[in-house]
């Protein structure tokens, strides 16, 4: 209690920036965000350091900056990475009872067999989480932990998420050169899914977050994030298609796109003049880009959503999915055609254009202090601790 009454730094790193931020517990172990900072570094880029020395230099000014307001020196941190590169794995343990009761030793033995052979076969990686999927008694699925009962078969599914260790090693340093030491790290995509749990007060969805280059998708089942998956394609692949069908550069097919309304066209409706020179002006049909980018969209969401293999068992009642765009002029235009392509699904398209950027540390502050009931954060420099508290997690 003593060590969450204190100050505690949280930093953010985006795929452009860096989000600072002070924060302290109430008595309730609310935790409230005192100071904050967004900081777009030198040296970083599309979420990697590119120039290390150039990346230091501006986190350790900003975290002075804030030591000075907040009076006081900090030596730990506390991260949340927006990671792409993950390994995401379901591992299933059995145990068989022959009819006795479930002890609480049981499920200890099947964690700490799944989690050391995971370890020797992925000695490159790193356990960032593990969520606690499925509990399956004698083939039937049970709510919680079901232990006290007695039956023949028991199956405890787990979800890993992984990280190449180089890239813990690479924040690791980052912090350590600012005379910071790295205590516990998140995944930003288990935040945005806390923060639809919690305020949507749902426990099963996808999310997919369509951005220019690539698109994201997570599933929480049960209120444990079950799944993660990236698509190396966004919502640019729609203009480029445009771009490339019409013979229009890039920045021409965006112009275009933001300046029509596709909701009421006519078939001879053609591309303003005013977007292109007089020496190249040609006829193109805004029926024939609306077609381009109709089919286009039907064939990502074909991809991401309605023919993965991946969500079929999700989709067998209509699932709650929320998207969401960084382009959100694409949302806007082809709202309609988005909409009308997902199939077996209550979709909500979010609108996050004011939404303080700040939520995801408030909502990593809360998990530490409260935890979440079907994950076990693990601690990187402790690694001895850390599969007691999956136990603790697990029981309390």
């Amino acid at each position: 209690m003593e060590k969450l009454k204190k100050k505690n730094l949280f930093v953010e790193l985006n795929n452009d920036n860096f989000l600072i931020a002070v924060g302290e517990y109430d008595e309730e172990l609310n935790f409230k965000i005192l100071e904050k900072e967004i900081l777009s570094p030198n040296g970083f880029h599309k979420g990697k350091i590119i120039n290390f020395e150039a990346c230091v230099e501006n986190l350790k000014k900003t975290i002075n900056k804030i030591e000075k307001r907040s009076n006081i020196i900090f030596s730990d941190v506390n991260a949340i990475i927006h990671e792409t590169n993950l390994d995401c794995i379901n591992v299933s343990g059995f145990k068989k009872l022959n009819g006795n009761q479930i002890i609480s030793e049981d499920i200890s033995y099947i964690l700490n067999d799944i989690k050391s052979k995971l370890e020797k076969i992925e000695k490159h990686k790193t356990i960032m989480h593990i969520f606690n999927t499925k509990y399956c008694l004698d083939n039937k699925l049970t709510k919680n932990l079901p232990i006290g009962l007695f039956g023949d078969f028991y199956s405890h599914q787990l979800t890993f998420f992984m990280m190449n260790n180089n890239e813990i090693k690479n924040i690791k340093n980052l912090f350590n050169k600012c005379n910071l030491n790295l205590k516990k790290i998140i995944l930003k995509s288990f935040t945005e899914g806390v923060k639809i749990c919690n305020r949507e007060k749902k426990d099963t969805f996808i999310k997919i977050s369509i951005k220019k280059d690539q698109t994201e998708l997570i599933v929480f089942d049960d209120s444990a994030f079950s799944f993660f998956q990236k698509f190396n394609f966004g919502s640019d692949i729609i203009l480029k298609d445009i771009s490339k069908v019409c013979s229009l550069e890039i920045k021409k097919v965006y112009d275009i796109v933001s300046n029509t309304n596709f909701e009421n066209l006519d078939q001879d409706m053609l591309v303003d003049k005013k977007h292109f020179n007089e020496n190249n002006f040609r006829k193109i049909s805004l029926k024939h880009i609306l077609e381009i980018s109709s089919a286009r969209i039907e064939e990502i969401i074909n991809i991401i959503f309605n023919h993965n293999k991946n969500l079929y068992s999700l989709k067998d009642n209509k699932i709650d999915l929320f998207l969401d765009f960084d382009d959100k002029k694409i949302n806007f235009k082809f709202k309609n055609i988005f909409h009308n392509s997902f199939k077996n699904c209550r979709l909500e398209i979010e609108n996050l254009t004011n939404e303080d950027p700040f939520i995801p540390i408030k909502i990593y502050g809360d998990l530490l202090s409260k935890g979440w009931a079907r994950e076990a954060i693990p601690v990187l420099i402790k690694k001895n601790s850390w599969i007691s508290r999956i136990f603790s997690s697990l029981f309390e």
